[in-house]
């Protein structure tokens, strides 16, 4: 929310003429939501409750797809 409050006073504050600065910080403030949106939509989330003795074994592995 506070990165859509600046990016949009960077665009209110930026004008023909002026320094580039309010441009850049809409800028980086739009590139900073999106790569947010796009490590939340990246993130993987599995719960499991293991019992006395039991492990879990996680491997990053790629698996054909076909």
């Amino acid at each position: 929310m506070l990165l859509t409050l600046l990016e949009r006073l960077a665009l209110r504050r930026k004008r023909q003429g002026s320094s580039g600065l309010w441009t850049a910080v809409a800028f980086a403030a739009f590139l900073l939501r999106q790569y947010r949106k796009r490590s939340e939509r990246d993130t993987v989330s599995l719960r499991e409750v293991l019992r006395p003795g039991e492990s879990l074994v996680i491997s990053h592995t790629t698996q054909p797809h076909g």
